[in-house]
């Protein structure tokens, strides 16, 4: 991987990376660096101003379900529903209307990006945001000002393990305002009975910064989180998962971010993704 594609305190064991043309590449997106840099200070001045600010991520799953097509576990998590041009009108449409879009460089990926929007770029390289999440700059930048938005068993395991001292001083909180849960399944079914229900607890929550992953759903409602609340509303993806001890240390820019997991708490109802505890994925265990 070649040095333009570096984020501080992070270390990438993703395969796909540090073999990709792309990252050895410095002139395929030579604007990373500066990129990086407008971000955060894109973060600071919306947060300084108090200006409602929506970030969102799309990728391969999200591109396969705006294709109608149910590709990976989109049946058995996020939709039970036939996926038609009308049924995914309104994720598409949601696209546009985000403040940043964010997508990763694979150029394969990036070509099925560009057919799917021929007439809007992308805002901002994903991996910028995996970053800031595993190297804490998020965390740290927001103390004591941030509500999560996620999967509802994620959402518990996070508020258990905040009450370890060890997990707060990794997290670089000592607490996060709200805890706000979204159905682990089907999430996509009705987004219109979703953003209600989110809608209602952003308006509650007394935070400045929500961190949210809640699936390919997101797309239908995420640019509306600002008509409920002036804030930073950005999307982390599997730093939900990491926050909860269960993502891969494979993910990009993980590699050096250690899952601290309950010790004899069942997992099961939780979708863990591509985490793998057999593997070696960093894990410390908190009894």
């Amino acid at each position: 991987m070649h040095e333009n594609y570096l984020i501080e305190n992070t270390i990438n064991l993703c395969s796909r990376e540090l073999n990709g043309k792309e990252y050895k590449n410095p002139n395929f997106y030579p604007e990373f660096q500066n990129k990086l840099k407008e971000f955060k200070q894109t973060l600071l001045d919306k947060y300084e101003n108090k200006e409602g600010f929506v970030v969102m991520r799309i990728f391969d799953g999200e591109f396969y379900f705006l294709d109608c097509k149910k590709v990976g576990n989109v049946s058995k998590r996020h939709c039970s529903k036939n996926l038609t041009p009308q049924f995914i009108k309104p994720f598409k449409e949601g696209c546009y209307k985000v403040d940043i879009l964010a997508t990763q460089l694979y150029e394969d990926k990036l070509k099925h990006y560009n057919k799917l929007f021929p007439d809007k770029s992308f805002d901002l390289p994903m991996e910028i945001i995996y970053g800031l999440v595993s190297n804490k700059w998020l965390l740290k930048t927001f103390k004591n000002k941030i509500t999560l938005i996620g999967g509802s068993e994620k959402m518990k395991v996070i508020k258990k393990l905040m009450e370890f001292p060890e997990y707060k001083e990794y997290v670089c909180n000592d607490y996060f305002i709200d805890y706000i849960e979204v159905p682990e399944r089907y999430s996509c079914d009705n987004t219109d009975n979703l953003i209600k229900e989110i809608g209602k607890k952003i308006s509650k929550s007394n935070a400045e910064v929500f961190l949210y992953g809640i699936g390919i759903a997101k797309m239908a409602i995420a640019y509306k989180f600002k008509e409920y609340k002036n804030a930073l509303f950005i999307d982390i993806g599997c730093g939900i998962s990491a926050l909860a001890g269960t993502t891969s240390i494979n993910r990009p820019y993980f590699g050096n971010w250690i899952n601290y997991r309950l010790k004899n708490y069942d997992y099961k109802n939780m979708d863990q993704i591509d985490f793998n505890i057999n593997k070696n994925e960093n894990i410390i265990y908190l009894h």
